[in-house]
């Protein structure tokens, strides 16, 4: 009995390290953005951040359908200062749980459909688990957008949620102005 408790124990002190590892860490200015996988509504599979690389990239994340507003008082005031600008990239991303991905051509159709075809190369859907996104983002509210501004490094240079301010949006133009002239 002694010897299996004991072997049990050295299981355990020797795999501790190892799910300690696996915490996921909320992301900080200058981290790099995480590794995301997704399909732009132009049907293009993209990777992020490596998909960004070369251009400075706002990116906007949504877990519920219902912070469209929230991504259009950040995305208006932003394309319309920059969307001529060939050195910056903007992609709103919803993020779907795995669970809906039998029905993600339903989901994308539905989406090309609402959206203007010359906006469906910046939207990409994500299907997959969510609980590392969330914990990368530090979600506490799902009904909030999560905003990741990137250098041409795929670094978060800037990050901000839910609905936008006047002063948030002077030190975001503020923000990309100065990355796109490095």
């Amino acid at each position: 009995m002694n010897k299996t408790f004991l072997s049990l124990l050295f299981l355990c002190l020797l795999y501790s390290p190892m799910l300690e590892a696996k915490k996921i860490k909320k992301l900080q200015i200058g981290d790099r953005f995480p590794k995301m996988e997704g399909e732009l509504l132009s049907s293009k599979k993209i990777t992020l951040p490596n998909h960004c690389e070369g251009k400075v990239t706002l990116l906007i994340a949504a877990f519920k359908r219902g912070t469209q507003d929230q991504i259009d008082s950040w995305t208006r005031p932003i394309l319309f200062e920059f969307s001529q600008e060939e050195e910056f990239r903007f992609i709103e991303i919803p993020m779907i749980s795995n669970f809906y991905s039998w029905i993600s051509n339903y989901i994308n159709n539905g989406m090309r459909n609402g959206i203007i075809s010359s906006m469906h190369k910046n939207v990409m859907t994500y299907y997959g688990s969510l609980d590392e996104y969330f914990n990368y983002f530090g979600v506490e509210d799902r009904k909030l957008c999560y905003l990741f501004l990137l250098n041409k490094k795929g670094e978060i240079c800037y990050m901000n949620k839910g609905e936008s301010s006047s002063n948030e949006i002077k030190t975001l133009i503020h923000d990309i102005r100065i990355l796109l002239e490095e």
